[in-house]
């Protein structure tokens, strides 16, 4: 079952597409509304897998997760993006692999927050806090009192935007806005990043941009280089960034490019 107009909190208007709330319908939750879901299959026309492209980033989200916190060791978290709270996301990692965790949970949807809110009154030890925050100001997010309340920016931090970037256009200066958040970040922080590309199908990425357009959504699809460039001089770690699906998984994949993703995780040396 969906959300209707009647069930948006005050103020939100629903009539345009967000993009956590179509992440959202393509993995099956019941927070979304009716243009995210005429945006989310217009998105699926073009590229029929792409339910299954938002089931990988959610996966490597995972895996990169479980990597920072039992091979680095890392307790506190940034998830920027983060969307509507569901399995898979970094509070339900952290709670299997490390549940000590401290998470700070950043979204720009009130809808975001009005679940992420459900989630910490049903979490007792209050480890999970929200903000909501455009990455289009990093100073703003750094300074707000429940992220330097919530996290110990003397100690390391595991960065995660997965599926954001790609919502910024080149004259946001999404590659700044990103070196602000990691140069604040101190030496043993890991950040890991997906994002779309056109480097796998480029008539399909092109579709899907159009489509993106017509719902006043932006969407930029950047190639591996351009990826490669939000880590600035970070350590990327093996294998590097590779197709969202070929980057450490269980099980190797028939075809890793079948995501149209590229994902890797990085850390800042000491």
């Amino acid at each position: 079952m969906t959300q209707d107009q009647n069930a948006a909190p005050p103020g939100i208007d629903t009539s345009v597409p967000h993009s956590s709330r179509m992440y959202d319908y393509w993995l099956g939750g019941s927070s979304n509304f009716e243009a995210d879901r005429e945006l989310g299959k217009a998105f699926e026309k073009a590229i029929p897998s792409i339910r299954t492209m938002a089931r990988e980033n959610r996966r490597f989200l995972g895996r990169a997760v479980r990597q920072m916190a039992e091979e680095a060791g890392i307790r506190q978290f940034l998830d920027i993006g983060t969307g509507v709270p569901a399995a898979g996301d970094t509070h339900s990692v952290t709670q299997i692999v490390a549940p000590d965790s401290r998470i700070v949970c950043v979204d720009n949807d009130p809808i975001v927050q009005a679940h992420t809110r459900v989630l910490m009154e049903n979490t007792a030890d209050g480890r999970t806090v929200y903000v909501q925050a455009d990455l289009r100001d990093p100073e703003q997010l750094l300074a707000t009192p429940v992220l330097t309340g919530h996290l110990d920016l003397d100690r390391p931090v595991g960065l995660l935007l997965v599926a954001v970037l790609m919502l910024m256009n080149d004259k946001d200066r999404p590659w700044a806005k990103v070196a602000t958040l990691l140069d604040a970040l101190p030496p043993g922080s890991h950040v890991a990043i997906t994002h779309p590309t056109q480097d796998f199908n480029p008539e399909a990425m092109a579709e899907v941009v159009e489509a993106a357009g017509r719902g006043h959504m932006t969407l930029v699809p950047r190639t591996r280089a351009q990826v490669e460039e939000f880590f600035g001089d970070w350590e990327l770690i093996e294998p590097g960034v590779a197709p969202v699906m070929g980057w450490r998984p269980e099980e190797p994949p028939n075809d890793p490019k079948a995501a149209y993703y590229w994902g890797g995780v990085a850390r800042k040396r000491g």
